[in-house]
Protein backbone atom coordinates (compact mmCIF):
# COMPACT_ATOMS: atom_id res chain seq x y z
CA UNK A 1 0.00 0.00 0.00
CA UNK A 2 1.27 3.45 -0.86
CA UNK A 3 3.04 5.26 1.98
CA UNK A 4 0.98 7.97 3.71
CA UNK A 5 -1.49 8.19 0.88
CA UNK A 6 -5.10 7.33 0.14
CA UNK A 7 -6.63 6.21 -3.13
CA UNK A 8 -8.35 8.91 -5.18
CA UNK A 9 -11.86 7.97 -6.27
CA UNK A 10 -12.71 10.70 -8.79
CA UNK A 11 -10.49 9.39 -11.58
CA UNK A 12 -11.58 9.96 -15.17
CA UNK A 13 -11.41 7.37 -17.93
CA UNK A 14 -8.85 9.52 -19.74
CA UNK A 15 -6.60 9.47 -16.68
CA UNK A 16 -6.81 5.68 -16.47
CA UNK A 17 -5.77 5.44 -20.11
CA UNK A 18 -2.88 7.82 -19.40
CA UNK A 19 -1.74 5.51 -16.60
CA UNK A 20 -1.61 2.66 -19.13
CA UNK A 21 0.03 4.69 -21.91
CA UNK A 22 2.59 6.22 -19.54
CA UNK A 23 2.97 3.87 -16.57
CA UNK A 24 6.26 5.47 -15.48
CA UNK A 25 6.55 8.95 -13.97
CA UNK A 26 9.55 9.89 -16.11
CA UNK A 27 7.48 9.24 -19.24
CA UNK A 28 4.85 11.77 -18.15
CA UNK A 29 6.95 14.82 -17.37
CA UNK A 30 6.00 18.36 -18.31
CA UNK A 31 8.31 21.30 -17.69
CA UNK A 32 7.36 24.89 -16.95
CA UNK A 33 9.69 27.87 -16.60
CA UNK A 34 8.98 31.45 -15.62
CA UNK A 35 10.82 34.66 -14.72
CA UNK A 36 9.12 35.85 -11.55
CA UNK A 37 9.18 39.28 -9.93
CA UNK A 38 10.26 38.57 -6.35
CA UNK A 39 10.91 42.17 -5.34
CA UNK A 40 8.31 42.24 -2.56
CA UNK A 41 9.40 38.81 -1.36
CA UNK A 42 13.04 39.90 -1.09
CA UNK A 43 12.09 43.04 0.83
CA UNK A 44 9.81 41.09 3.17
CA UNK A 45 12.39 38.41 4.02
CA UNK A 46 15.00 41.10 4.69
CA UNK A 47 12.62 42.78 7.16
CA UNK A 48 11.93 39.46 8.90
CA UNK A 49 15.66 38.83 9.07
CA UNK A 50 16.15 42.08 10.99
CA UNK A 51 14.03 40.60 13.80
CA UNK A 52 15.13 36.99 13.38
CA UNK A 53 18.51 36.50 11.73
CA UNK A 54 17.83 32.79 11.13
CA UNK A 55 15.12 33.44 8.53
CA UNK A 56 16.38 32.90 4.97
CA UNK A 57 15.06 33.10 1.43
CA UNK A 58 15.06 29.28 1.32
CA UNK A 59 12.78 29.13 4.36
CA UNK A 60 10.41 31.41 2.48
CA UNK A 61 10.62 29.20 -0.62
CA UNK A 62 9.76 26.07 1.38
CA UNK A 63 6.78 27.61 3.16
CA UNK A 64 5.52 29.17 -0.07
CA UNK A 65 5.54 25.79 -1.81
CA UNK A 66 3.82 24.16 1.17
CA UNK A 67 1.12 26.82 1.04
CA UNK A 68 0.78 26.22 -2.70
CA UNK A 69 0.21 22.48 -2.23
CA UNK A 70 -2.51 23.14 0.37
CA UNK A 71 -4.16 25.57 -2.07
CA UNK A 72 -3.83 23.18 -5.03
CA UNK A 73 -4.22 19.68 -3.54
CA UNK A 74 -3.92 17.88 -6.88
CA UNK A 75 -0.22 18.74 -6.75
CA UNK A 76 -0.12 16.42 -3.74
CA UNK A 77 -1.19 13.44 -5.83
CA UNK A 78 0.90 10.65 -7.29
CA UNK A 79 0.50 7.60 -9.50
CA UNK A 80 1.73 4.27 -8.22
CA UNK A 81 1.13 0.92 -9.92
CA UNK A 82 -1.25 2.68 -12.38
CA UNK A 83 -3.41 3.90 -9.50
CA UNK A 84 -3.94 7.52 -8.41
CA UNK A 85 -3.26 8.38 -4.76
CA UNK A 86 -3.07 11.55 -2.69
CA UNK A 87 -0.62 12.11 0.18
CA UNK A 88 -2.18 12.29 3.64
CA UNK A 89 0.15 15.14 4.62
CA UNK A 90 2.08 17.94 2.95
CA UNK A 91 5.85 17.58 2.92
CA UNK A 92 8.59 19.49 1.14
CA UNK A 93 11.90 17.74 0.49
CA UNK A 94 15.40 18.82 -0.43
CA UNK A 95 19.01 17.71 -0.41
CA UNK A 96 21.47 19.47 1.89
CA UNK A 97 25.22 19.29 2.28
CA UNK A 98 26.77 18.47 5.65
CA UNK A 99 29.42 21.11 5.00
CA UNK A 100 29.85 23.88 2.43
CA UNK A 101 32.52 22.32 0.22
CA UNK A 102 32.66 20.15 -2.93
CA UNK A 103 33.76 17.01 -1.08
CA UNK A 104 31.01 17.19 1.54
CA UNK A 105 28.43 14.43 1.67
CA UNK A 106 24.82 15.19 0.72
CA UNK A 107 21.83 14.16 2.83
CA UNK A 108 18.18 13.83 1.94
CA UNK A 109 15.51 15.26 4.21
CA UNK A 110 11.75 15.88 4.21
CA UNK A 111 9.93 18.52 6.22
CA UNK A 112 6.24 18.13 7.02
CA UNK A 113 4.33 21.40 6.72
CA UNK A 114 1.57 21.52 9.32
CA UNK A 115 -1.77 23.11 8.51
CA UNK A 116 -1.18 25.90 11.03
CA UNK A 117 2.51 26.48 10.22
CA UNK A 118 3.65 29.98 9.25
CA UNK A 119 6.99 30.92 7.75
CA UNK A 120 8.35 31.37 11.28
CA UNK A 121 7.44 27.78 12.18
CA UNK A 122 8.98 26.49 8.97
CA UNK A 123 12.13 28.55 9.57
CA UNK A 124 12.51 27.20 13.11
CA UNK A 125 11.91 23.58 12.05
CA UNK A 126 14.17 23.80 9.02
CA UNK A 127 17.05 25.31 10.98
CA UNK A 128 16.76 22.63 13.67
CA UNK A 129 16.67 19.89 11.02
CA UNK A 130 19.68 21.17 9.09
CA UNK A 131 21.71 21.90 12.23
CA UNK A 132 21.12 18.34 13.38
CA UNK A 133 22.18 16.94 10.02
CA UNK A 134 25.39 18.97 10.08
CA UNK A 135 26.23 17.98 13.63
CA UNK A 136 28.98 15.39 13.27
CA UNK A 137 28.12 13.93 16.66
CA UNK A 138 24.45 13.51 15.81
CA UNK A 139 22.84 10.19 14.89
CA UNK A 140 20.63 11.95 12.32
CA UNK A 141 23.09 11.15 9.56
CA UNK A 142 23.19 7.42 10.28
CA UNK A 143 19.47 6.67 10.34
CA UNK A 144 16.69 6.00 7.85
CA UNK A 145 16.92 6.52 4.11
CA UNK A 146 20.40 8.05 4.12
CA UNK A 147 21.87 5.05 5.94
CA UNK A 148 20.09 2.50 3.71
CA UNK A 149 21.13 4.25 0.51
CA UNK A 150 24.74 4.47 1.64
CA UNK A 151 24.95 0.79 2.61
CA UNK A 152 23.30 -0.52 -0.57
CA UNK A 153 25.45 1.80 -2.67
CA UNK A 154 28.66 0.09 -1.49
CA UNK A 155 27.53 -3.48 -2.25
CA UNK A 156 29.06 -5.44 -5.15
CA UNK A 157 27.32 -4.29 -8.36
CA UNK A 158 25.45 -7.51 -9.38
CA UNK A 159 24.00 -7.90 -5.88
CA UNK A 160 23.31 -4.16 -5.64
CA UNK A 161 21.37 -4.20 -8.94
CA UNK A 162 19.35 -7.19 -7.72
CA UNK A 163 18.50 -5.52 -4.40
CA UNK A 164 17.58 -2.23 -6.08
CA UNK A 165 15.32 -4.17 -8.44
CA UNK A 166 13.53 -5.73 -5.46
CA UNK A 167 13.17 -2.34 -3.77
CA UNK A 168 11.69 -0.85 -6.95
CA UNK A 169 9.17 -3.71 -7.20
CA UNK A 170 8.15 -3.39 -3.54
CA UNK A 171 7.87 0.37 -3.99
CA UNK A 172 5.64 0.01 -7.05
CA UNK A 173 3.32 -2.60 -5.58
CA UNK A 174 3.24 -1.86 -1.85
CA UNK A 175 5.33 1.23 -1.11
CA UNK A 176 8.60 1.10 0.79
CA UNK A 177 8.48 0.83 4.61
CA UNK A 178 8.71 3.97 6.70
CA UNK A 179 12.25 3.28 7.88
CA UNK A 180 13.46 3.70 4.29
CA UNK A 181 10.96 6.26 3.03
CA UNK A 182 10.70 8.71 5.95
CA UNK A 183 13.65 10.89 4.92
CA UNK A 184 13.60 9.90 1.25
CA UNK A 185 13.01 13.00 -0.87
CA UNK A 186 11.18 10.92 -3.47
CA UNK A 187 8.39 10.23 -0.98
CA UNK A 188 7.50 13.87 -0.45
CA UNK A 189 4.69 16.03 -1.80
CA UNK A 190 7.18 18.22 -3.65
CA UNK A 191 10.95 18.48 -4.01
CA UNK A 192 12.69 21.87 -4.06
CA UNK A 193 16.21 22.83 -5.06
CA UNK A 194 17.70 26.25 -4.41
CA UNK A 195 20.28 26.29 -7.20
CA UNK A 196 20.35 30.08 -7.11
CA UNK A 197 23.03 29.58 -4.47
CA UNK A 198 25.32 28.61 -7.36
CA UNK A 199 24.34 31.72 -9.39
CA UNK A 200 22.51 29.78 -12.10
CA UNK A 201 18.90 30.04 -13.36
CA UNK A 202 16.13 27.55 -12.61
CA UNK A 203 16.62 24.34 -14.57
CA UNK A 204 14.74 21.29 -15.80
CA UNK A 205 15.27 18.41 -13.40
CA UNK A 206 13.80 14.98 -14.03
CA UNK A 207 11.36 13.29 -11.68
CA UNK A 208 12.01 9.77 -10.39
CA UNK A 209 9.99 6.62 -10.97
CA UNK A 210 10.80 5.58 -7.41
CA UNK A 211 8.58 6.94 -4.66
CA UNK A 212 5.56 9.23 -4.70
CA UNK A 213 6.79 12.73 -5.52
CA UNK A 214 5.15 14.17 -8.63
CA UNK A 215 6.62 17.69 -8.61
CA UNK A 216 10.09 19.21 -8.48
CA UNK A 217 10.76 22.96 -8.39
CA UNK A 218 14.13 24.69 -8.85
CA UNK A 219 14.72 28.27 -7.71
CA UNK A 220 17.35 30.10 -9.73
CA UNK A 221 19.56 33.07 -9.03
CA UNK A 222 17.80 36.30 -7.98
CA UNK A 223 19.00 39.14 -10.20
CA UNK A 224 18.38 42.85 -9.87
CA UNK A 225 16.98 44.38 -13.06
CA UNK A 226 15.78 47.98 -13.37
CA UNK A 227 15.18 48.28 -9.65
CA UNK A 228 13.36 44.95 -9.40
CA UNK A 229 14.44 41.51 -8.28
CA UNK A 230 13.75 38.77 -10.84
CA UNK A 231 14.11 35.04 -10.26
CA UNK A 232 13.87 32.26 -12.82
CA UNK A 233 11.87 29.26 -11.64
CA UNK A 234 11.71 25.81 -13.23
CA UNK A 235 9.05 23.21 -12.42
CA UNK A 236 8.83 19.58 -13.56
CA UNK A 237 5.45 17.91 -13.05
CA UNK A 238 3.78 14.57 -13.67
CA UNK A 239 1.07 15.38 -16.22
CA UNK A 240 -1.05 12.43 -15.06
CA UNK A 241 -2.03 14.05 -11.75
CA UNK A 242 -3.80 17.11 -13.19
CA UNK A 243 -4.45 18.96 -16.45
CA UNK A 244 -2.43 21.79 -17.97
CA UNK A 245 -4.91 24.47 -16.92
CA UNK A 246 -4.51 23.41 -13.27
CA UNK A 247 -0.72 23.62 -13.55
CA UNK A 248 -0.90 27.08 -15.12
CA UNK A 249 -3.17 28.32 -12.33
CA UNK A 250 -0.74 26.96 -9.78
CA UNK A 251 2.12 28.82 -11.48
CA UNK A 252 0.11 32.05 -11.33
CA UNK A 253 -0.48 31.37 -7.63
CA UNK A 254 3.29 31.10 -7.10
CA UNK A 255 3.74 34.50 -8.75
CA UNK A 256 0.97 35.94 -6.58
CA UNK A 257 2.51 34.62 -3.37
CA UNK A 258 5.89 36.11 -4.24
CA UNK A 259 4.14 39.44 -4.88
CA UNK A 260 2.22 39.20 -1.57
CA UNK A 261 4.74 37.66 0.88
CA UNK A 262 2.68 38.82 3.88
CA UNK A 263 0.56 35.73 3.19
CA UNK A 264 3.49 33.63 4.41
CA UNK A 265 2.74 34.79 7.95
CA UNK A 266 -0.63 33.06 7.70
CA UNK A 267 -1.27 29.37 8.31
CA UNK A 268 -0.06 27.18 5.45
CA UNK A 269 -3.53 25.75 4.87
CA UNK A 270 -5.33 29.11 4.92
CA UNK A 271 -6.98 29.71 1.56
CA UNK A 272 -6.02 32.82 -0.36
CA UNK A 273 -7.92 34.44 -3.23
CA UNK A 274 -6.24 35.69 -6.40
CA UNK A 275 -8.32 38.66 -7.66
CA UNK A 276 -9.65 38.30 -11.21
CA UNK A 277 -8.35 41.75 -12.09
CA UNK A 278 -4.79 40.46 -11.62
CA UNK A 279 -5.23 38.14 -14.60
CA UNK A 280 -7.06 40.82 -16.59
CA UNK A 281 -4.17 43.25 -16.08
CA UNK A 282 -1.73 40.60 -17.23
CA UNK A 283 -3.71 39.97 -20.40
CA UNK A 284 -3.96 43.70 -21.12
CA UNK A 285 -0.23 44.27 -20.62
CA UNK A 286 0.60 41.56 -23.14
CA UNK A 287 -1.41 43.19 -25.95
Amino acid sequence: MARKGHKVKDVTGMQNIMFDLKPNRCEAEVFMSSDIDVTEFVKYIKKLKEKNKDVTFFHGFVHLMGKLVYQYPKLNRFVQNRTLFEHDDVSIAFVAKAEFNDASEEFMTCLSIGKDDTIMDVSKNLKARIDKMRDKNSTANTDGANNVVDKIGHIWRPIRSFLVGILKWVDRVFGLPGSIADENIYYSSLIVSNIGTFKVPGIYHNLANLGTSSALVTFGDIKEENGKYIMNLGATLDERIADGFYFCRALKAIEYLFAHPELLMEAASKHFEIPDNVHKKEKTSKK
